[in-house]
């Protein structure tokens, strides 16, 4: 649906920056994997094997990589799939028929032959472009290897930091997004609350009797030991949308630019049961009837749109398919969804109005809402045995399921985050352990000449910072740029917050520390004359 679209984009593009980074992770070390191969692929060129020849044997040994990769994630995605498939906590529509089919395995295949070629091509490139004098001539530690090499491989390091500084940056936008969601005010109160879907199996003859017979119901659930509050709704917060078109009585609106509000029917209590703050006014009585002045409540954002010059609602007329005194103000209730901070809404009162057959209990207990429910349901079988009642739930439940779409997609976000930062830390360890193993000799020979073990840890680790910040100052760029792609998904967060920027920025750089200080170590461990027998 629309709701989901934009946010499964986003984890689509948290999927093709893993994917990059692991492909630029793979490139790097079949990079280092062909240069130890130098001496056998010139001998291969020196017998007869053409540049063309050599690059398809590395290009197929890459793709035969990615196809082991490619089987192994197909398996993992067939468990994940069917674990996501039974569970009930998310819900995201058509989720839970998701399933590996023909069409998911061609794109898998795509995917793995594609990114065979993408993490293949640069090594077999530089591979096949050696020099067969020079690859015969050495091949110990000691050898020179090109400068273009180094800068690849130095290139790739920084370009795989980047992009796990560009999803930690979106994944760390998005994560305190959910935090302010969870925080913010919801308009009422959702502890110590229990909702419960119930429609009489009576047939009523008006909507006198109608109501006469809801509120003995309300009468006779408000003596069961423990209930404070409660009443009835036609639909519960964080549930449906929808819209009635309405106008403030005197004025003229333009085609096309009459006032929307949503609204709820409701029995006297609900709003006291819900913990709906009333700013002005008053609640319903069951003394408004339907041969009584035709009344409604209204909330803060419905007052300042139909009545935005007036300093109070009350006693304006609101014209729905009739005419309505308001009678009271209430707050915003997030109606929609946790992000929608609560449009116009209008309550009308259940003895007025007869549109409505099924509705929501709700009760506000002191004790523990489960204890309610043997004595709720006997009364309910007591007042009509043939009433229809649904599966209790607390508004806490609620609440949480309108937040688990979004704490699903945060959640895929951090995994993918954390596979991205764990590569780019094995990307760094795996550079900088294979510069200090071709530098062997030139750090046996400083230490020789007195440079101490401090020295050379510092200048392995200085090495290894200069490609991280590289990483970090394009990553933090890159997620600038990109970063107005997300806002839509945000809430109460800046794009460009520097509190996400700072935190990504430090996570790399501690990252980048960790990665480095065991090469660094071992290359402060070095023994000038062991390296030097070495070569």
């Amino acid at each position: 649906t629309g709701k989901y679209r934009e946010a499964l984009w986003v984890l689509a593009g948290a999927v093709g920056l893993v994917l990059l980074i692991a492909c630029t992770n793979l490139s790097n070390l079949l990079l280092a994997r062909a240069t130890a191969r130098r001496k056998e692929i010139a001998v291969r060129s020196a017998v007869g094997a053409g540049r063309g020849r050599v690059v398809r044997q590395l290009l197929t040994e890459a793709i035969l990589l990615a196809g082991c990769g490619g089987a192994l994630g197909v398996l993992v995605a067939y468990g994940m799939t069917r674990a996501v498939a039974a569970t009930q906590a998310v819900t995201i529509p058509l989720l839970h028929s998701a399933q590996l089919d023909g069409s998911a395995l061609a794109f898998a295949l795509v995917v793995v032959v594609g990114t065979g070629l993408l993490f293949g091509i640069a090594p077999a490139i530089h591979a096949s472009a050696s020099k067969e004098y020079d690859s015969l001539r050495g091949s110990g530690r000691g050898s020179s290897e090109g400068k273009d090499r180094v800068w690849l491989r130095n290139g790739l390091v920084v370009f795989e930091a980047a992009l796990a500084c560009v999803l930690l940056v979106g994944t760390g936008l998005l994560l305190r997004s959910f935090v302010r969601i969870l925080d913010a005010d919801l308009g009422f109160q959702p502890e110590q609350r229990i909702a419960w879907r119930v429609e009489s199996g009576r047939s009523f003859d008006s909507l006198r009797q109608k109501v006469q017979f809801y509120e003995g119901l309300q009468n006779r659930l408000g003596a069961i030991a423990g209930v404070t509050e409660l009443g009835l709704t036609d639909t519960l917060p964080l549930g449906r949308n929808r819209s009635w078109g309405l106008s403030a009585k005197g004025v003229q609106y333009r085609d096309g630019e009459h006032p929307e509000a949503f609204p709820r029917m409701i029995s006297p209590g609900y709003i006291e049961a819900m913990g709906i703050r009333l700013i002005e006014g008053r609640t319903f009585a069951w003394s408004d009837e339907e041969d009584s002045e035709p009344v409604v409540v209204i909330n803060q954002t419905a007052a300042h749109k139909l009545w935005p010059e007036r300093a109070s609602a009350i006693g304006e007329i609101l014209i729905a398919n009739k005419e309505w005194h308001v009678i009271g103000v209430v707050e915003d209730v997030r109606h929609a969804s946790l992000e929608d901070q609560g449009g116009a809404e209008v309550y009308f009162p259940i003895t007025q109005n007869g549109d409505w057959n099924a509705a929501d209990l709700v009760l506000r207990s002191s004790l523990p809402p489960q204890s309610l429910i043997p004595a709720v349901r006997a009364a309910l079988h007591e007042l009509d045995p043939q009433m229809a009642t649904g599966e209790y739930q607390t508004l806490d439940a609620i609440v949480d399921r309108a937040a688990s779409p979004r704490r699903f997609i945060v959640s895929l976000l951090g995994a993918f985050a954390a596979a991205a930062v764990l590569l780019a830390a094995l990307g760094i360890y795996g550079v900088i352990s294979y510069s200090v193993h071709r530098r062997t000799a030139e750090i046996g020979i400083r230490m020789a000449l007195g440079a101490p073990a401090e020295r050379v840890r510092k200048s392995v680790l200085s090495e290894t910072m200069r490609l991280a910040l590289s990483g970090i100052a394009l990553g933090a760029a890159g997620a600038v740029a990109l970063s107005t792609l997300l806002a839509s998904q945000l809430y109460g967060v800046s794009p460009r917050d520097p509190l996400t920027y700072a935190g990504v920025a430090a996570i790399l750089i501690f990252v980048a520390l960790a990665s480095g200080y065991v090469p660094a170590l071992r290359a402060s461990r070095v023994s000038p004359m062991t390296a030097l027998r070495s070569e």
